[in-house]
């Protein structure tokens, strides 16, 4: 039995913004994935904490480069 290309793909899991490393977990109620996220619009519209999970993805990052 022959598989087909698009029957070997995989789907890619999107990842959540708020938790760096992590895929989505649909916490939001009635959220697809993170574009639709309300958790995720109310977070990223807010400068500071949008700054803030900046800063922390580049920390996250950069440990994981020492390691």
């Amino acid at each position: 039995m022959q598989t087909t290309q698009a029957a070997r793909r995989s789907i890619p899991t999107p990842m959540c913004p708020l938790r760096p490393g992590e895929p989505c977990t649909l916490c939001f109620p009635g959220a697809t994935s993170p574009k639709d996220c309300g958790l995720v619009y109310l977070a990223m519209d807010d400068p500071e904490l949008r700054e803030e999970l900046r800063l922390n993805r580049l920390a996250i990052q950069a440990m994981q480069r020492r390691n």
